[in-house]
């Protein structure tokens, strides 16, 4: 991702942070509460633990790309000894640090071009939800799969979600109108990018990362677990 399109991302969640950032987050309610926002965190991480559980060479550290406000993120902190988690949008971590005291919660901003703050080899597991949906070029989702894989562990798991239902030329005219047209979900650094099911699965593979499952094919919720070699 080029330098100005990542500052543009980045002010643009800054933005977001600012106005009305649980509803940027998870625009499925107009009306969040802090208590019900973080709530709604724990059926999904309880999802994902089930889905990896078998998998996971264990339970040390874990890593959630995009965390916002750190909905999943407090609640993956019951289940690993250290949580990191990262977000392109430095007020959505500083507002996070302060909701979440956690100990083994840490929060930092991220690049939006790759994870190159982490270590080869250290992760259990690299989660993320509603991120790389938004990410408009295909390179830059090669470039942190194969970061990804870099990171996790031997065996290590990746549980990450693309939105994959068919391609739509409407929807593609649509997104060329002018923003103030547009809904503030479908704008830009906001609305979603489709990728092929096919596409998607074989990025995982030449990067290293063995797909084991996949559930929600073809839709917007489109999640892959894969695996790194043990080798």
């Amino acid at each position: 991702m080029a330098d100005d399109r990542t500052q543009g991302m980045q002010a643009h969640w800054d933005r977001f942070a600012e106005d009305d950032p649980m509803w940027y987050i998870a625009t499925w309610n107009r009306d969040w509460t802090v208590e019900d926002f973080f709530a709604s965190g724990k059926a999904m991480v309880d999802r994902m633990m089930a889905w990896a559980e078998e998998l996971l060479p264990g339970r040390e550290r874990m890593l959630e790309i995009g965390c916002g406000l750190g909905r999943t993120s407090v609640h993956f902190a019951d289940h690993f000894a250290r949580v990191d988690a990262i977000d392109i949008s430095g007020k959505m971590i500083r507002q996070a640090s302060r909701l979440n005291t956690r100990a083994n919660l840490h929060f930092a901003p991220a690049s939006g071009r790759d994870l190159s703050e982490f270590d080869d080899g250290v992760f259990d597991l690299v989660y993320s939800f509603m991120v790389f949906q938004h990410i408009p070029d295909a390179s830059v989702i090669e470039t942190y799969l194969s970061e990804v894989c870099r990171i996790l562990k031997p065996g290590g798991v990746a549980e990450l979600q693309f939105d994959t239902r068919p391609q739509n030329p409407l929807i593609e005219l649509y997104k060329r109108l002018p923003d103030p047209l547009l809904p503030r979900n479908h704008r830009r650094f906001i609305r979603r990018y489709r990728r092929r099911p096919e596409w998607v699965r074989s990025a995982f593979e030449r990067h290293g990362l063995a797909v084991r499952d996949e559930a929600g094919a073809g839709t917007e919720e489109h999640f892959i677990l894969a695996r790194k070699s043990r080798a």
